[in-house]
């Protein structure tokens, strides 16, 4: 068992390393094909992507990677349901985003220019639903492999689709290639779509189904079960993430800022600075899908000292891990945002907010623990407390600190809900019921 483990820990590691490396790639290759205002456009649309994904899939793919681990659930019947539900959700969305993409980008965002991109995401939401699904029913079973590859494969036709359009098509105006750059989005799920289709009708025998099958196979409340808290939460951070950027420049356009600058410093900030910072947790999330089967295991055997130990094991692994790029971005920031985007602006910020933020790193072994545990609830509570947190501290310091209350803001919400997560944590497994 501990060699099994220790493989897969290997393999997803290595794997999600080079699929992470190509989506740095992809990141660099596109700020320096689009100028910093196609930049600084691209980052402004991608809260309303992330919003329309969180309305569209609805947490169901966590179920599905819930439901699949545990040994109740057969596979055919948990993907079947998951992808009605899905289907559903992402018809309402794409038909929501064609009607109100004009007033979005025209009164909300204030960027005529937005309207194109928005438009562009309508095929990327399914896509990424059915991709989503996919991917945590082969994150439930363990099989890493088809999940790697599949991984590869959608970021790198995702960047030669990028590179070849937006070379040969480099004349047009500069929404249109932001618009090109999203549709490469859409390019990349559906190449792992078809991959991980062929994986899975290998593995349960996916044919037609007529309508009586279909509702006798149908577990709706089985997913709605732990995907209505999940995504009550998400949709929390995902329409804090949508209007931060419209309450940032409509509060300082009024303060005299101008909106262009305004718009480039939040794309330096959020696009540069926090995506920098944020690039280590994809070793977090190596190690929170190796844990979460694990941890459920020991919940379910009652196996409490396997438990604690998993528990610290993570703990000790996100800080170990985290440790050296908090001192590479304090030290060397500049060289890493040259390398990456081309660019020194934001170094000031990485540097003094590089520190605090290794606490932050420590939240996915705890965030593992709380879903395992079922404590979907509190963890709605806490994201409702953080997002609070986050929007009144926005709207306090802004004027004082103009972009720099982003970075700070996300600070507090992030250190916010690390204390709440350690004390349900340490409540429920070390002082609750347990021996």
């Amino acid at each position: 068992m501990k060699r099994k483990l220790i493989n897969s820990f290997i393999i997803l590691t290595s794997t999600t390393l080079i699929s992470k490396i190509f989506s740095l790639i992809n990141r660099m290759i596109l700020s320096r094909l689009l100028n910093d205002e196609g930049m600084a456009l691209y980052i402004l649309v991608i809260p309303t992507l992330s919003l329309c994904i969180t309305l569209a899939q609805f947490s169901i793919p966590s179920a599905v990677f819930r439901l699949i681990s545990h040994p109740r659930y057969r596979n055919k019947k948990v993907i079947i349901s998951a992808l009605l539900i899905c289907g559903c959700s992402c018809l309402l969305i794409v038909l929501s985003l064609l009607c109100f993409s004009r007033m979005i980008a025209l009164n909300l965002l204030k960027q005529p220019q937005a309207i194109y991109p928005l438009l562009c995401m309508i095929p990327f939401i399914p896509l990424v639903g059915i991709s989503g699904i996919m991917k945590n029913y082969y994150l439930g079973k363990e099989n890493v492999g088809c999940l790697a590859i599949a991984s590869i494969l959608e970021e790198s036709s995702r960047i030669i689709f990028s590179i070849v359009l937006i070379t040969l098509l480099h004349d047009l105006d500069i929404c249109f290639l932001v618009s090109i750059a999203i549709l490469s989005m859409s390019i990349g799920e559906l190449v792992s779509i078809i991959y991980l289709y062929f994986q899975l009708h290998r593995k349960i025998n996916i044919r037609h189904h007529d309508i009586d099958y279909i509702k006798e196979h149908f577990i709706f409340k089985d997913i709605m079960n732990i995907a209505l808290p999940l995504t009550g939460s998400r949709l929390l951070h995902s329409g804090y993430n949508f209007i931060e950027p419209i309450v940032l420049v409509n509060m300082l356009s009024r303060l005299g800022y101008a909106e262009s600058i305004v718009q480039n410093d939040f794309a330096i900030m959020a696009g540069y600075v926090v995506s920098l910072l944020f690039t280590p947790t994809f070793f977090n999330n190596v190690i929170l899908r190796m844990m979460l089967p694990q941890l459920n295991r020991d919940i379910a055997y009652s196996s409490y000292y396997s438990l604690r130990k998993h528990i610290l094991y993570g703990l000790v692994a996100c800080f170990i891990i985290s440790l050296p790029f908090t001192l590479i971005f304090y030290f060397y920031g500049d060289i890493c945002l040259k390398m990456m985007y081309d660019t020194t602006q934001g170094y000031d910020y990485l540097k003094y907010m590089c520190i605090p933020f290794t606490l932050c790193y420590l939240q996915t072994p705890l965030s593992a623990t709380l879903q395992a545990l079922g404590k979907n609830q509190e963890m709605f509570i806490m994201s409702g407390f953080e997002v609070t947190i986050e929007f009144i501290c926005l709207i306090i310091l802004t004027p004082r600190y103009a972009v720099l209350s982003v970075g700070i803001v996300m600070l507090i919400g992030q250190l916010s809900t690390l204390v709440f997560s350690s004390y349900y944590v340490y409540f429920e497994v070390y002082k609750k019921r347990m021996p």
